[in-house]
């Protein structure tokens, strides 16, 4: 029994509902033609159920079946089925109940109760399945109906939740995602309780003709599109991963074009399909909601007027006139100004309305002072995600400003990155406003920036229109500033207000290179930064901006040590612009005056070997233990000590004499011993002595008895030269859509050259990198590395005997690096 040739031979010939028709007949007469070749001495009813009885079967969709009598006398006949069809290799969801079974099943069990909900006949007696439908099947549909209706709005709650919470994933499951097929069945399961409609054509009754057909041609598109994931797959897989998505588009007819793959032109229209499911099921859901759950006296609302042309009765925001919209289309942005104001909801009238008029809302609208003032005032209030959001999923925000509406679903692979750019943007705006909110003691001092903040609504404008130069295909900074341009301008924004724009938008990747890339110990950095900042009111808006963007990148890329990578910048730098520079000679006289007499001349002999950054970014507390290790060092050739940090970290401090490829030797050796290495700095004295702080974030979770101890002897050997490292390991699997990205660059710092790179994560990739650098006879200052979702980002500071690295040892440098990461 095999149908998926049958399958595929008609893929291209019939939509995805006739798809899962045709494949649902062939189950049924391979069923029903088994059932009715075996007797019976009980009437028996064969009964689909589940997905199954909604005729939806998909390639490896689950086949769940009932065996349904008033008694089990003749339980023979369906174990006879059953051998038969494990004998042909089907694998069958199968129970065998009687009526009062089913009830007391239902009531304890809400997937079974729903699944019996679609109850369909395929064979066997007919009198007994009438029976199911005549007196059980009212059990189900009419008992209880609150509870169930609860029940399934909190289980669609938590499921949209637990795929993503939103319909603009990167990598979206078609069936649980939000604006998914499960969205669907949950409202068919709503309505046949909620408003006694049996099947899908009967929603037409409810909303209207247009949304109607929306709905169905997103149905059909998304179970096609279902269909094509488990053929493609071999098995059941509902997720449009980056892995399938190229296959996935090309058998679904999207093709490259100028500006966009067929990939990402598919995925746009996935998008468009989604939120229109999102959308309707949304209003189908609140329609039974009202239905059955709300319960209240109403009869003393007020009407309360809002502005001109708007009202708020009862939490719903209304029109005061017909066709006012149609009328003025400015008084769309009026609408849209209403809803900031208040907490409440357009009707489901004036929502409707608006989605009516929307081309209306051309050249004249958005020219219109009026129309401008509304939408400006918008950033001033408490409410700007939620009418944003509003904006965008009504179509007017992309109507109003077509440079923001060609973001709309775009998809552009980046690393980390799980949501589409318009997404991005509106959780960033998100994250943005609520952190007056935050519990978070890592966002406190974000959170109190932002109270300070002086003219909050440049920092949300800056965000909305902080990517919007990607619209050209991929990102293109001069095609961003030409749009942004292009807005402000129109808007008519003054001076000084449009500079902090084009400000923060022209720099709101800068402040997380150099907080997650450089070397921020580095006066000469802290002061690059600082000259880029210019000043407090702008240093600050761009932290919140980063923290923001870098925040809605996905749900996992803030981390509490990214919270203090930014705050220590953050702070360095807010202390260079007010000038509280610590004169060289008097701090490191602070330090040796806390010490006793005997150890002032080895304590300051030490400061004098060591190079000026580790000044800088040592406490004092800290360089008193470095110094006692040094002296250990210069006694016994090596010291090591580990002590745990805030944040989970674990901080490994070694001292030892140089020797070529020392860094690739405890790098080698710590990764051999499985330690997640997330921060390097390397301080190299005038007459050889190395001071390495390694920073480890598995250090608790791998901890044994003797760890300490191995750890120790092992970096000892290490050091010395003794020993072999031997790693093994699988490389992690990243976005399909990643590429290696390696760069060198000798402009940002004077003395070194910076080599950065990007390459999917493996096992000791940390080692071969500095191993390949040593063989090459580089010498590594410092590093700074970082690995995120199976990739890693390295920033290395490097130099060939003691000047930049040049000509063509950088071009060998780049060759073999780009080697060693692709291969």
């Amino acid at each position: 029994m095999d149908f998926l040739k049958e399958i595929e031979e008609h893929f291209n010939k019939l939509s995805g509902r006739q798809l899962a028709a045709f494949y649902t007949k062939k189950i049924d007469d391979f069923l029903s033609g088994i059932f009715n070749s075996i007797e019976s001495n009980k009437p028996i009813a064969l009964i689909a159920i589940g997905g199954y009885g909604r005729a939806e079967l998909a390639p490896y969709s689950d086949i769940d079946i009932m065996f349904f009598a008033e008694d089990k006398t003749d339980s023979k006949k369906v174990e006879s089925m059953l051998y038969k069809l494990w004998d042909a290799g089907l694998t069958i969801g199968h129970c065998f109940r009687t009526p009062d079974e089913c009830v007391a099943e239902a009531k304890k069990d809400l997937r079974t109760h729903t699944s019996l909900l679609e109850a369909r006949f395929i064979a066997g007696d007919r009198g007994a399945y009438n029976y199911f439908h005549d007196r059980v099947y009212p059990e189900l549909a009419y008992r209880k109906q609150k509870n169930f209706i609860s029940g399934k709005l909190k289980e669609m709650e938590k499921r949209h939740k637990d795929f993503g919470g939103s319909v603009f994933l990167l990598e979206p499951n078609v069936k649980e995602g939000q604006g998914g097929l499960r969205d669907i069945h949950t409202v068919l399961w709503l309505s046949k309780i909620a408003l006694k409609i049996n099947n899908i054509e009967g929603i037409s009754d409810i909303i209207s003709g247009n949304d109607f057909r929306r709905l169905i041609k997103a149905y059909d598109f998304l179970l096609k599109v279902r269909f094509c994931l488990h053929l493609i797959n071999g098995r059941r897989d509902d997720a449009l991963s980056f892995g399938v998505q190229d296959y996935v588009s090309k058998k679904m007819g999207f093709n490259d074009s100028k500006k966009f793959s067929g990939s990402e032109r598919f995925m746009r229209y996935f998008y468009l399909k989604a939120s229109a499911v999102k959308e309707i099921t949304s209003t189908i859901s609140g329609m039974c909601l009202r239905q059955w759950l709300i319960t209240g006296n109403w009869g003393a609302a007020r009407k309360k007027k809002i502005t001109d042309n708007f009202i708020l009765y009862k939490g719903v925001i209304i029109s005061s006139q017909k066709d006012i919209l149609k009328n003025n289309p400015v008084n769309i942005m009026e609408a849209f100004y209403a809803f900031s104001k208040t907490g409440g909801y357009f009707s489901h009238t004036l929502r409707e309305d608006i989605k009516r008029n929307l081309l209306l809302v051309g050249r004249k609208v958005r020219n219109s002072h009026r129309a401008v003032s509304f939408f400006l005032e918008i950033f001033k209030g408490k409410r700007v995600y939620e009418t944003l959001r509003e904006m965008l999923e009504t179509g007017v925000l992309g109507r109003f400003i077509p440079e923001f509406g060609a973001l709309k679903s775009l998809v552009i692979y980046e690393p980390f990155h799980r949501y589409t750019v318009d997404e991005h943007t509106m959780l960033a705006i998100r994250n943005l406003e609520s952190l007056a909110a935050t519990k978070y003691k890592n966002l406190e001092h974000l959170a109190e920036s932002m109270k300070n903040i002086k003219e909050r609504e440049i920092l949300f404008m800056a965000l909305l229109f902080h990517d919007i130069g990607k619209a050209a295909g991929r990102y293109h900074e001069e095609e961003g500033y030409k749009r942004l341009k292009n807005i402000v301008e129109r808007f008519n924004i003054d001076i000084e207000k449009r500079q902090r724009i084009e400000f923060l938008v022209r720099n709101h990747i800068l402040m997380s290179v150099f907080a997650l890339k450089r070397e921020i110990e580095d006066a000469e950095v802290i002061a690059q930064f600082a000259d880029s900042a210019s000043d407090e009111e702008s240093l600050t808006a761009l932290c919140l901006m980063t923290y923001a963007d870098m925040s809605a990148v996905n749900p996992d890329f803030w981390t509490e040590w990214k919270a203090y990578l930014l705050k220590d910048l953050y702070e360095r730098t807010l202390n260079h612009l007010r000038g509280i520079r610590k004169d060289p000679a008097a701090y490191i006289e602070t330090i040796l005056s806390s010490c006793a007499d005997d150890d002032r001349e080895g304590l300051s002999s030490f400061l004098n070997e060591m190079p000026e950054k580790y000044l800088l970014s040592t406490p004092p507390e800290k360089i008193h233990e470095d110094y006692n290790l040094a002296r250990s060092v210069r006694k016994d050739g090596f010291a090591v000590a580990i002590s745990e940090k805030s944040r989970g970290i674990t901080e490994i401090t070694i001292g030892a004499l140089d020797s070529p490829g020392l860094f690739s030797r405890i790098v080698g050796f710590l990764s051999s011993k499985w330690l997640n290495i997330v921060r390097a700095r390397l301080y190299t004295g005038k007459n050889g002595l190395v001071i390495d702080k390694i920073q480890i974030s598995n250090w608790k979770e791998l901890w044994w008895n003797e760890m300490k101890d191995v750890i120790k002897n092992g970096l000892k050997d290490v050091t010395a030269g003794v020993g072999s490292i031997i790693l093994r390991g699988i490389a992690k699997e990243v976005n399909g859509k990643f590429d290696v990205f390696v760069e060198l660059d000798n402009e940002t710092s004077e003395e070194s050259t910076v080599v950065e790179f990007f390459s999917k994560d493996r096992h000791g990739l940390l080692y071969d990198v500095s191993n390949l650098m040593h063989e090459s006879g580089l010498n590594i200052i410092s590093a700074r590395v970082n690995t995120e979702s199976g990739i890693a980002q390295d920033v290395f500071y490097i130099q060939h005997d003691g000047k930049k690295v040049n000509g063509l040892k950088a071009v060998k440098l780049l060759e073999f690096l780009w080697k060693n990461l692709k291969g």
